[in-house]
């Protein structure tokens, strides 16, 4: 019998990179079949077939059901949307397929990977968490704190910062309104310093940090990734927290039997050269990083995600890859308030400033939220200096120009 064509691409809330991740996938030969919970999923277009699975209520039985009675035979389950990484290891496993590790449904949990690096003696940052309309705050021994979504996350979505107690209830009020108050939460100690990402493959239980990047020009208050993020972090005290944080990193994925994927950290390093994890991702970052990966180190993250997803990925290459120098930063734009993106300065206008490289633009974005970032465009810009990749930056964002209607 001939081997199946068919990937499972993943979607929840129409993220998950599907435009791109389906284009790879044909140019791999294969056939790529979006698993959404929307029948009007906008991306359903660019994909062969579609399933329609309703995440949060579907049992994996019946998301199997709906697999197969679509004439769907996984060969692979591709998925960067981080609340679908359990479903993700479910469907692996179901089918046999690379993926199915148990390690990837702990990592997902924010209150799972806080709950390794302290049993690992890795970290003794304070954390609690529970439901967003029963949670109580006089647990909470100390502010400011962060409180965020346990398991369904990503794009920071309904990421708060509180100073007081006062200050969190009403965030738990908030975020039990927009997400029920059964949603599972996090409230951890915030973590003052540099924040910082790094994103690479994990090869024999061995996370190898490829590209890391400096995102201190971000929105602390909104916790969104605006300003400008710059690659690579210069030698010094902020790298060397970096490479504290990699070790941890192997360390948890060792300890949890985790042997192959990609991981997107978030961590953050205090001027006195201490480091603490934030968060682990365990998919490719999104944005202009696939951009600036390709760029930097030659490879496609995403590409090496489907191929680790098929079983088809070269460790070898993975582990000879090396970052280049060039200093690139990665600008993001986002609405501040919702409505139908119009009217957006096209992207070849953008790509013809000095320094900017690569990008996207997607006009006719809807933001039907602002509790999560809304990043429609993104540039990838380089500089001989930082100085000059933040006048690029400026620059960026003082050219391009968009309306909401």
């Amino acid at each position: 019998m001939p081997q199946s064509q068919d990937v499972l691409v993943l979607s929840k809330r129409s993220a998950g990179g599907v435009r791109h991740v389906a284009e790879l996938l044909r140019n791999l030969g294969r056939r790529p079949v979006l698993v959404s919970e929307n029948p009007d999923d906008i991306n359903r277009d660019a994909c062969d077939a579609h399933v329609v699975v309703d995440w949060d209520g579907a049992s994996l039985p019946r998301a199997v059901t709906a697999v197969e009675a679509a004439g769907v035979t996984p060969a692979g389950v591709v998925n960067l949307v981080d609340p679908l990484i359990g479903w993700q290891a479910r469907l692996a496993r179901h089918y046999g397929l690379p993926g199915g590790e148990s390690a990837r449904e702990v990592l997902v949990s924010k209150a799972g990977v806080r709950a390794g690096m302290r049993r690992l003696g890795l970290s003794s940052l304070w954390f609690d968490s529970g439901r967003a309309g029963a949670y109580d705050t006089s647990a909470v021994p100390a502010y400011p704190v962060v409180v965020k979504p346990c398991v369904d996350s990503g794009a920071s979505r309904l990421v708060r910062r509180a100073d007081d107690e006062e200050e969190l209830g009403r965030h738990l009020r908030d975020i039990a309104g927009a997400a029920g108050p059964d949603f599972e939460i996090i409230v951890e100690e915030h973590i003052d310093g540099v924040e910082i990402s790094i994103d690479g493959p994990v090869l024999d239980g061995e996370f190898h940090g490829l590209f890391l990047a400096d995102k201190s020009a971000r929105d602390e208050r909104r916790n969104h990734d605006t300003g400008v993020l710059v690659s690579p972090l210069p030698p010094g005290g902020v790298r060397a927290g970096a490479d504290t944080v990699i070790g941890r990193v192997s360390a948890l994925c060792a300890d949890l039997g985790l042997a192959r994927g990609w991981l997107h950290v978030e961590a953050r390093v205090a001027e006195d050269g201490s480091a603490e994890l934030i968060e682990i991702n365990p998919r490719v970052a999104g944005g202009v990083y696939p951009a600036a990966i390709r760029r930097t180190c030659g490879i496609d993250a995403v590409e090496q995600m489907i191929l680790m997803a098929l079983g088809e990925e070269d460790p070898a290459l993975l582990r000879t890859v090396k970052r280049n120098d060039e200093l690139v930063g990665l600008v993001n734009v986002e609405p501040r308030e919702v409505g139908l993106v119009v009217d957006a300065t096209p992207l070849e206008r953008m790509t013809r400033l000095p320094g900017v490289v690569d990008g996207y633009v997607w006009d006719g974005f809807r933001v039907s939220s602002l509790d999560h970032e809304n990043f429609f465009a993104a540039f990838l810009i380089t500089a001989d200096s930082e100085p000059a990749l933040r006048e690029t930056a400026v620059r960026v964002l003082s050219e391009f120009s968009f309306r909401i209607q």
